[in-house]
């Protein structure tokens, strides 16, 4: 008999509700004070395109190319304008599966809105200035009010957060606040897979707890099919502990809904 505590899989990810908070807790001790540092939103025109996928790969490289002209300064309207600083970009998605990119530059320089519409030239712009609590709001989100667009699902990878040299702290500067480092890819995952697969992979997984000792439990179904299905009895016996806990007092009550167990830790 082995008794453990069963819980639902978190992986650390961008594209999962809860796994996006430990993506999170890493990349914290790194960020920088973006307090009232030039914060710039690209949205597109979907009328340019004809759908999601196609907008997305051509705006990122559009972004690419007004970041090099802002680096290499421009003249408008007879003033010169120049922003040469690290920055970062994140991308968030609309529930009809369009882009917009926030892009904060650690920089208190102006940049007028109609030289940054001029560059973009691809749909809105806005320039405002941020605070450290709307940049961190920023982070908590891929999509709000919905799932993941079906084309991101079909996607192997797909770069949420990233930063230039010299946006994030050096770890030599924060002493032991961040020893690991930002997680990019599941430990778990042995293949190239898409976000839609490793989403439902996610979905049927459990981890035990034993001792100090965890194994990744791939499931036959959901594991919220299993917790609905034990949590009843498990609670009227004291063992459900919260949280979505569940105290598993001998693990041949799970078994049936294991096809394959995966050691980690």
């Amino acid at each position: 008999m082995i008794n453990g505590v069963l819980s639902a899989y978190v992986p650390a990810s961008w594209f999962h509700a809860r796994g996006i908070f430990k993506v999170l807790r890493r990349l914290e001790p790194l960020l920088p004070d973006v307090a009232k540092m030039l914060f710039l939103t690209f949205t597109v025109n979907p009328a340019l395109y004809e759908d999601p996928q196609a907008a997305f790969e051509h705006s990122r490289d559009r972004l690419r190319r007004v970041f090099h002209k802002l680096r290499k300064g421009v003249t408008w309207e007879g003033k010169w304008y120049q922003v040469d600083a690290p920055y970062a970009v994140k991308v968030e998605f609309h529930k009809n599966g369009w882009a917009h990119f926030h892009v904060i530059f650690l920089s208190r320089r102006y940049i007028p809105g109609a030289l940054l519409n001029h560059l973009w030239g691809l749909g809105r712009t806005n320039v405002q200035r941020i605070s450290n609590h709307r940049f961190r709001y920023l982070l908590k989100y891929v999509t709000k009010g919905g799932g993941l667009p079906e084309w991101i699902l079909g996607r192997k990878r797909l770069r949420v957060f990233q930063s230039s040299r010299g946006f994030l702290r050096r770890r030599e500067e924060i002493g032991t606040e961040a020893k690991q480092p930002v997680p990019t890819k599941s430990r778990f995952r042995r293949r190239v897979t898409t976000l839609g697969e490793r989403l439902e992979t996610w979905k049927k997984s459990a981890l035990l707890k034993q001792g100090d000792q965890y194994s990744r439990c791939i499931l036959m179904e959901p594991f919220k099919v299993l917790f609905d299905h034990l949590v009843l009895p498990v609670a009227q016996e004291g063992r459900y502990l919260g949280n979505g806990r569940i105290q598993i007092n001998d693990t041949i009550e799970i078994m049936p809904w294991i096809t394959k167990p995966n050691q980690s830790t």
